[in-house]
């Protein structure tokens, strides 16, 4: 006699189907934050390969020019005061371009006219990878309206900027309204880093900086340091008077909010604000050194330091384990 358990159908119970989704799930859980490191590993990596390329540009610039490249914002002073004249204005980016293998863009470039307007749409218009973090989650073209200037047809668009050379600890205005962080250990209003009065490697604007001049060391120096395309209306790789920062602004201060509003300290048209270094990677900013070496800065950094490591002659004692 044949048992009629013998023709039972073979499967999953309800209780043990539910139990295995469970396990897949808890699986999935667990499994989907190591692929999210993974993927910040890559591009964190991919970031610092760009500034180490930034920094190779920086040095053959040096090598051939003489000193390190700078942009040209206000290149006329009147009667104790700057004026901005609208020809000639271009950023150190633009200047290096050769360096960064793109003769091409560079050559497009008519220097005797301005970023702003249609005759160096086309050149100053191309996307570069170079300048893009690919953590940095904004578009390749800005969303919002650059200001001074902006590159596209109406003088309100640019291509993605992820990196500023470093002007120092330069306060950029004196107005306590749009920029209340406490200044330390000094205020340092030198006309936010113009004409030579920068206390990092670059300038906002004509002056310029060798190698000797880093008495601090260049291990021990800024060159250039990640921020946020989309969280200042000034940046993008072009506009020379949005290529350069300050660490007087704390580290990966967060700009939250694009209303257009200048009394806003969080908005991204409060340039004061603004002209800092942030980045998207957990916890750290990635900083070129004027040594060609980068590395990751805490937030956690101690402001003292953080602007000690942005002058390139303080003369200030900074320990290596200090960051």
């Amino acid at each position: 006699m044949i048992s009629r358990t013998a023709f039972r159908k073979q499967g999953f119970t309800l209780i043990e189907l539910l139990v295995v989704i469970a396990i897949i799930a808890v699986l999935i859980s667990l499994l989907l934050p190591a692929v999210q490191s993974a993927r910040e590993a890559a591009r964190r990596a991919q970031c610092v390969n760009n500034m180490k390329q930034i920094g190779l540009a920086m040095h053959n610039y040096h090598d051939v020019i003489g000193a390190y490249p700078t942009s040209f914002w206000r290149n006329t002073r009147n009667a104790g005061t700057t004026t901005a004249n609208g020809t000639n204005r271009h950023s150190w980016i633009t200047n290096a371009l050769p360096y960064f293998e793109q003769t091409a863009v560079y050559n497009a470039v008519n220097f005797s006219m301005g970023c702003g307007g249609p005759i160096n749409h086309t050149a100053l218009m191309t996307y570069l990878s170079v300048f893009a973090c690919p953590s940095d989650p904004a578009p390749n073209f800005s969303t919002y309206a650059r200001v001074d200037q902006g590159i596209g047809i109406n003088n309100n668009n640019g291509p993605k900027l992820s990196y500023l050379g470093s002007m120092g600890d330069n306060h950029p205005d004196d107005s306590p309204a749009q920029f209340s962080f406490t200044s330390l250990p000094t205020m340092r209003e030198n006309g936010f880093g113009e004409h030579g009065t920068h206390t990092g490697l670059m300038s906002r604007t004509g002056g310029t900086t060798n190698i000797r001049d880093i008495t601090d060391g260049t291990s021990n120096s800024f060159a250039a340091g990640e921020t946020l395309f989309e969280s200042c209306d000034w940046f993008t790789w072009p506009n020379p008077n949005g290529t350069t920062g300050t660490t007087h602004v704390p580290i990966n201060y967060q700009i939250t909010t694009h209303t257009g509003d200048w009394q806003q300290l969080r908005d991204s048209r409060n340039w004061r604000a603004g002209f800092g270094y942030r980045s998207q990677h957990p916890g750290v900013v990635n900083f070129l050194f004027a040594d060609g070496s980068v590395k990751a800065i805490k937030n956690s950094i101690s402001r003292d330091i953080y602007r000690a490591l942005s002058t390139r002659a303080g003369g200030e004692v900074v320990s290596s384990d200090a960051f």
